[in-house]
């Protein structure tokens, strides 16, 4: 492997005008745990096999933490230092779910799980629906759409706002503050320089949680801002900033997956119409929808790579690894890994064994897995019941990001359905 493919694998911009899939083949095959430096002043183990990264995931808080030095990869020099970098300085705090080893970690996911255990996320599905057929009722009269922005990012947007309590006035703030977060590179989310821009939706999207959850404080109400005000971790309650960092967490979690899987998924059933042909033969069967969502997680990877540090030597897939070392864990090469998946660079909604890690694994399985299977399937049902002669109106278009990877622009033409058919019948 070279330095070429390392700086690549560090420059978020490199993900929005090139296809990276080539370096994590090449890294699976030559050199599956490698020392990666790149633009950065820190290196790190880039890990790229599914049987490396289940071992990883596997031992999260024993001999890996994420709490350490946080759960990704700066996106460049500038973001290294917690002092120069909001963002790097919160994930380094240990003040969210998503960056907590241990018991902390255990106790305070315990408090939110309600919210996504089978039973509540099965309580979620009439608004689900009712969100996701009044969206689409709009957009069947056009006949025309940016499919990523204009559906498969604002159902999950609408959905966990809802359930965080977030009125709809904050809604199209959020969804552009937070690409700021995810792609601070990516020129059409700029607002100055890219720490300028990360900065500015960090502090944005946390700002806006804390002002709201601190008006519901005390006020009884059922919402995941509500149950933030009243959480605990040792037994004390959340700071302002744990509020608005688990805040943000939870509405970018919540719909970053299910927009980029989504996006892929219809890419690739537009390049491949037999398999969009299959699925609405058998829209009525629950497992079909359910494998097909799993395959777009397969494919598309929402989140492109997780980072832990070793806490004490080890060795990874017969690699030596010091303590304190970083490893970072591509999820594009674990799910495309041909001795796990049958012909893994075949997009395939048909597949029947499909052990992904796109959900991760162990402690930090996601927490909204349930929730996202439940957005993806009421959408695919949705569309292939109401969206006929699809096809692609413009070129598609990638997120500068080596974070949160994906389609940021989708265009695509349709025929359809009467969309006042579908309001009534979500009414």
């Amino acid at each position: 492997m070279g330095e070429h493919d390392d700086i690549n694998l560090t420059t978020p911009s490199f993900f929005g005008r090139h296809d990276p899939h080539p370096i994590w083949r090449r890294l699976r095959s030559e050199d599956p745990v490698h020392w990666t430096q790149g633009r950065l002043r820190h290196g790190f183990w880039s890990v790229t096999r599914h049987a490396d990264m289940r071992f990883v995931l596997s031992n999260d808080t024993s001999i890996f933490s994420v709490q350490r030095h946080g759960a990704n990869l700066p996106a460049g020099p500038e973001f290294e230092a917690p002092e120069d970098a909001l963002f790097t300085e919160l994930t380094h705090s240990g003040a969210q779910l998503a960056i907590m080893d241990g018991q902390p970690h255990t106790d305070l996911r315990r408090q939110f799980w309600t919210f996504f255990s089978p039973g509540g996320v099965r309580d979620l599905e009439g608004m689900v629906r009712r969100i996701t057929g009044n969206l689409l009722a709009d957009l069947l009269e056009q006949g025309s759409c940016d499919f990523t922005t204009d559906f498969a990012g604002k159902v999950p947007t609408a959905v966990i706002a809802a359930i965080l309590g977030i009125p709809e006035s904050h809604w199209a703030d959020l969804y552009r503050w937070n690409n700021m977060l995810a792609a601070p590179e990516d020129p059409e989310f700029a607002v100055g320089d890219a720490l300028a821009t990360q900065t500015a939706g960090v502090a944005n999207i946390m700002r806006t949680c804390i002002e709201l959850a601190a008006s519901k404080r005390g006020r009884g109400g059922a919402d995941l801002l509500t149950a933030l005000t009243t959480a605990e971790i040792n037994g004390r309650p959340l700071t302002d900033t744990e509020i608005g960092f688990n805040g943000l967490m939870f509405f970018a979690a919540g719909h970053e997956t299910t927009r980029a899987s989504m996006s892929t998924g219809l890419a690739e059933m537009l390049a491949d119409p037999g398999q969009w042909a299959y699925l609405r033969d058998n829209r009525q069967d629950r497992d079909v929808l359910r494998r097909a969502g799993e395959e777009f997680v397969r494919y598309s990877a929402p989140l492109t790579h997780t980072l832990r540090t070793a806490t004490e030597d080890t060795a990874i897939g017969g690699q030596k690894i010091a303590a304190g070392d970083w490893v970072v864990l591509w999820f594009h090469g674990a799910n495309r890994d041909p001795a796990v998946f049958v012909d893994p660079e075949r997009f395939d909604v048909t597949r029947v064994k499909n052990e992904h890690l796109g959900f991760a694994l162990g402690k930090h399985f996601c927490l909204g897995t349930h929730l996202a299977r439940l957005d993806m399937a009421v959408m695919l049902s949705a569309m292939l019941e109401h969206l006929e002669d699809i096809e692609p109106a413009g070129p598609v278009e990638m997120a500068s990001s080596n974070l949160f990877w994906g389609i940021k622009h989708l265009p695509i033409r349709f025929r359809a359905k009467s969309g006042r058919a579908l309001r009534e019948a979500v009414a």
